[in-house]
């Protein structure tokens, strides 16, 4: 039976495996682990739901895994941290996998396979409609067409943080998403890709005049600009010592929903994510963002 939800996230649910090294490897190089690979949940519609839920707000994900033990793996994850999973379909088939490799600085690179969690299924109008907040990742266009259909209908705000693989469509073929998004979550490569233009701030500027959304830029470790219609703020970051950059751009999402969700204007809305992607970033894994307790003591937000 589905739990009351606050927040629907639509995206992948992917199972990650993490090799810690000391240098990223290089063309005909070998690299050593620097300790045994681990295993856990990942996935950016997963993991922005993990998050929202442990900063308080009740969140459920739309998504697909396989009928295999990587698929078994993920649910019961997911319900270790509370997530609605009434929308996950188990299909025929492999669930998606991630092989990451993290450096000493934390600093990541990845190889995917998305298995089955790109494939066809029917999105739940009604479970999108309970919720009052939905965010997109990127995943299957029809995924995002059929989902943010919805949420318009109901008058749902939405977030898109298409990552690389949905920029890569292009602006042209995301044009009916975007038109009905109110906060845009990118980094530079994305958006750029996403528009095909080099001049971001320019590139955000006519996004925000054409669709009457609002551009956030995340940097990483240089200031977070969010761009509107009569809107130009730097937001600057929270200076951390890296252990694990992966999932950091899903918890700087699920930190500014929840920001949104309660009202905070978008600037505070950004410093508010930035500390939950410092705080994410102090720990191994895409799920490991600590309480909001420790985000709140740690850097006062």
């Amino acid at each position: 039976m589905a739990r009351k939800i606050r927040l629907a996230t639509v995206g992948h649910i992917i199972y990650d495996i993490r090799d810690y090294v000391e240098e990223l490897p290089q063309k005909d190089k070998t690299v050593k682990l620097r300790m045994p690979s681990k295993v856990s949940g990942g996935g950016s519609a997963a993991n922005v739901a993990v998050n929202a839920c442990k900063l308080g707000i009740p969140s459920g994900v739309i998504g697909n895994v396989g009928t295999d033990r990587h698929g078994s793996f993920l649910l019961e994850e997911l319900h270790s941290f509370k997530v609605d999973t009434s929308q996950v379909q188990r299909i025929p088939g492999a669930t998606g996998l991630s092989v990451i490799l993290i450096d000493k600085h934390g600093e990541v690179e990845v190889i995917e396979d998305y298995g089955v969690a790109d494939r066809r299924r029917t999105i739940s109008e009604k479970y999108v409609r309970s919720a009052e907040f939905l965010h997109m990742s990127g995943c299957s266009i029809h995924h995002l067409q059929a989902a943010s259909a919805a949420a318009e209908k109901e008058g749902l705000p939405i977030s898109f943080d298409p990552g690389r693989a949905a920029s890569k469509l292009g602006e042209r073929r995301l044009s009916k998403v975007l038109s009905r998004t109110k906060y845009l979550i990118v980094n530079k490569r994305e958006i750029i890709a996403l528009t095909k233009r080099e001049d971001i701030f320019h590139a955000c500027e006519e996004m925000a005049e054409k669709y009457g959304l609002t551009c956030i830029i995340k940097q990483g470790g240089s200031d977070t600009l969010l761009i509107g219609e009569r809107l130009h703020k730097r937001v600057p970051p929270f200076r951390v010592k890296c252990v694990d950059t992966i999932g950091a751009g899903d918890a700087f999402c699920a930190g500014f929903i929840t920001g949104i969700m309660e009202k905070k204007p978008p600037a505070d809305a950004v410093r508010f994510a930035n500390a939950v992607a410092a705080a994410k970033v102090l720990f191994k894994g895409a799920q490991s963002l600590p309480s909001r307790k420790y985000v709140h003591e740690r850097f006062k937000v």
